[in-house]
């Protein structure tokens, strides 16, 4: 196993709380490729079977789907250490959900069901590691329905207090742009503009491009 596949297994959740040695000691013991998807190649379409574990060694995956009005929205980006779909894999309907590629030259191991079950065996804490990911997951997702009954304004002011807190500090620095900021709650670019603007002319923050300062 190389040094870079190693870093990636290293920063993935599965692994958790594993050594370097106890990473490559487990992996030893299961069968896994590290395959490479150049820039701008599909790693999934939507509908396709998950029927591999996969995890993000170097590069970047984005995951996207179409819109019922016909816009391609990009929903995630996947990192070194990512698992692509994990939820999806013992799934009983374990079909993609959306479009999964490549945004530059991309390299993924790639571990069969039954190896990740073979993991899982050969240590307590893989597979504690794999039922707190999926934990995860449910709560994001739990979080997401619970927003579409939000108001605009309220769904931006929750975003700042978990940037806040996650930042720790006023003054936030904002990784999205204003679209994808705006995908990402599920709303209109202009929507999430006016709100904006509504908040900076009542005194509540202030923006100098990508960083809002909260003033209350």
């Amino acid at each position: 196993m190389d040094i870079d596949t190693l870093r990636g297994l290293s920063s993935c959740q599965l692994f958790k709380g594993l050594t370097d040695e106890e990473i490559m000691n487990a992996m030893h013991s299961v069968r896994y490729r590290v395959l490479t998807y150049k820039r701008g190649t599909l790693f999934a379409m939507a509908g396709d079977e998950c029927l591999h574990a996969d995890i993000v060694i170097s590069g970047e995956m984005t995951a996207s789907m179409m819109s019922p009005s016909g816009k391609i929205i990009t929903l995630n980006l996947h990192h070194s250490g990512n698992m692509l779909a994990p939820a999806f894999l013992f799934a009983a309907d374990n079909h993609y959900p959306v479009t999964v590629e490549a945004v530059v030259d991309t390299r993924v191991l790639r571990l069969m069901r039954t190896d990740v079950e073979a993991l899982i065996l050969i240590d307590s804490r893989i597979a504690f590691n794999e039922i707190r990911i999926l934990s995860n997951i449910v709560s994001f997702l739990t979080k997401k329905v619970s927003m579409l009954s939000m108001s605009v304004r309220e769904k931006v002011e929750i975003y700042f207090k978990e940037e806040q807190k996650k930042q720790q500090s006023r003054h936030l620095r904002i990784p999205l742009s204003r679209q994808a900021l705006a995908e990402h709650f599920g709303i209109q670019k202009y929507s999430l503009q006016r709100c904006l603007r509504e908040m900076q002319e009542a005194g509540e923050i202030q923006i100098e491009g990508r960083v809002v300062h909260l003033l209350k």
